[in-house]
């Protein structure tokens, strides 16, 4: 599993004291003065110079800069996503470049005497953070540059930052961010940057072996176009939706893979799956960072199988709208203290810790929508440096990068620039992304689009097309009324089966600390709990755990 940890300052040779981090050992140290590098990744080195390039910057970093001047001037150039680490020995300075959006997770710590750096946050201990806490049950996911640790931030976006590394004293500039004042782009020069954007993506990694994952939705339909009109050599992965609308996502992928001659493997998920090693495995490569039990998503990552695997993280957040305003945003994803995941929340953490991690959400949450208009597009931008980055961007950053390169169209100034600019209102609706598929691939419309339980006709006029849209509508009405479904002799579609890491036996005996010692009296007499509740047990378990020792060691003890 990918993994490293930068440690600067006079305690740089010590370890940190983690016992997850302990396989790191096997792994080549590259030390020089006050810094040392470890990583299972390659760590370029030049005349006692340091590179660390983490994720898929574009172009690729190749040389080592000859000073941290150097550095500060070529890393901010590239496109891409990635952080790129560099350690100037004469001038003990470490150089630390973010990508455009940060989407390439890297973590930092900084104490007295010494900082930590770590694409991972299980690198680093602590207490619980409140504001991440409280993201974490009333959203789904951090803000800003929090974690679920206290003391341990994620980088900002388009960072650069100069760290001396006898003083430890820090400087940090944003090298780029939106123009929010430039003129709204059309539709033909957004096209042609997202074009752009996959040819520099393809000049990276054009040798090798690429996979789509490929669902009958609009972002992985428009990337197998863009990629098809190139002649690549690629091959699809459709994982099935067996229990929604009759399969739609796979029936819809499998009919856009054969009109474009994309071989593809169809993956049935394990029912099991949230009781299986593999989500053991997602839960250390997304470091429990994000509530993941029954999340289709997560089980994606057990099905890649390619050095090179496209994903559709963007342009899925630029072409299509948000909400039009922040109050609107709140009641349809913030979950307020009355809502009963709070009543689970004061069950496993008491009323006063419950009461403090919504306190210091609220006010995380009013500190970062302040920063942008309260438009749709501010709400859309919100979305792409929150839930993109801290959410979403969790699954392939973290987790796709553990078995393969990620590629993304989308992922450069000229697209994200383009796309952002265009009026709100154009994208309701998925206006924008048929009106690109009606100019440049219309036969795309052909076939239905399933975007989350939605399903759309489009343009499909067969036969089949037809008949398919009223068996759906019979199934979906019909599943409403389960009565009806078993005298009708029909077995209604079965969804994952319930976690086995949610028994009690198995709760308790990984309780941990800061819980309700009344919850777990309750939950060792066996009394009958909020599944909510048990829940948010295993998430805390999960991220203390993991900071202890490798989850399939606690899960099995």
């Amino acid at each position: 599993m990918n993994h490293s940890v930068i440690r600067l300052g006079s305690t740089a040779a010590q370890l940190v004291s983690n016992t997850s981090l302990q396989y790191l050992a096997s792994q080549p140290q590259h030390s020089s003065g006050l810094l040392s590098m470890q990583s299972n990744q390659s760590v370029l080195s030049e005349q006692g110079n340091l590179l660390l390039v983490l994720g898929m910057p574009l172009p690729a970093i190749t040389t080592v800069p000859t000073s941290w001047q150097q550095a500060c001037a070529e890393l901010p150039q590239h496109e891409g996503v990635f952080a790129a680490i560099y350690w100037d020995s004469s001038a003990e300075k470490l150089v630390i470049c973010t990508d455009i959006l940060g989407l390439q997770p890297l973590y930092w710590k900084k104490n007295a005497d010494h900082i930590v750096l770590s694409d991972k946050t299980t690198a680093f201990t602590g207490e619980a953070n409140h504001a991440g806490w409280g993201a974490f049950i009333a959203l789904g996911y951090p803000l800003g540059r929090d974690t679920l640790t206290q003391g341990v931030n994620r980088l900002d976006p388009a960072a650069l930052l100069v760290i001396d590394g006898k003083n430890l004293n820090v400087e940090q500039r944003c090298y780029w961010s939106f123009d929010q004042q430039a003129p709204e782009a059309d539709t033909e020069s957004l096209f042609s940057a997202l074009q752009a954007s996959v040819d520099l993506t393809l000049a990276a990694c054009s040798q090798q072996e690429h996979a789509i994952l490929l669902s009958g939705g609009y972002d992985s339909r428009l990337i197998a176009f863009l990629l098809s009109e190139r002649k690549l050599s690629l091959q699809a992965t459709i994982v099935s939706h067996y229990d929604e609308n009759l399969d739609a996502d796979a029936r819809f992928a499998k009919a856009i893979a054969c009109h474009l001659a994309i071989p593809y493997c169809l993956k049935r998920p394990q029912q099991d799956f949230f009781s299986s090693p593999d989500y053991l495995e997602y839960l250390m490569a997304s470091d429990a960072e994000i509530p993941s039990l029954y999340l289709f998503i997560s089980q994606v990552g057990q099905f890649i199988d390619a050095p090179v695997v496209w994903e559709g993280l963007l342009p899925g957040k630029t072409l299509k709208a948000s909400e039009p305003d922040f109050a609107t945003f709140q009641r349809a994803h913030i979950k307020g203290f009355e809502h009963a995941i709070w009543r689970s929340a004061e069950l496993v953490f008491g009323h006063e810790q419950a009461r403090a991690m919504w306190q210091a959400f609220l006010a995380r949450w009013h500190e970062e929508q302040a920063c942008y208009p309260d438009t749709g597009k501010g709400t859309a931008l919100f979305n792409l440096a929150h839930r993109a980055r801290n959410r979403v961007g969790i699954n392939p950053f973290k987790v796709y990068q553990q078995k393969a390169q990620v590629c993304m169209p989308g992922m450069s100034r000229d697209y994200l620039q383009a796309a952002m600019s265009i009026d709100h209102a154009k994208k309701q609706h998925h206006q924008l992304y048929q009106q690109i598929f009606r100019r440049y691939y219309p036969e795309a419309l052909q076939f239905p689009i399933a975007h989350g339980s939605t399903v759309d006709r489009m343009q499909a006029s067969s036969l089949s097309s037809y008949l398919f849209q009223f068996a759906l509508s019979c199934h979906n009405r019909l599943n409403q009324h389960p009565r009806m479904l078993r005298w009708l002799g029909i077995k209604p579609a079965q969804g994952f089966s319930p976690s086995r890491f949610l028994a009690p036996e198995q709760l308790l005996q990984n309780a941990g600390t800061g819980l309700n010692p009344a919850f777990l009296a309750k939950l060792a007499q066996g009394e009958s709990l909020p599944e909510p509740a048990l829940r948010l047990l295993f998430y805390w378990q999960s991220w203390q755990m993991l900071r202890q020792k490798p989850v399939q060691q606690w899960v099995q003890s």
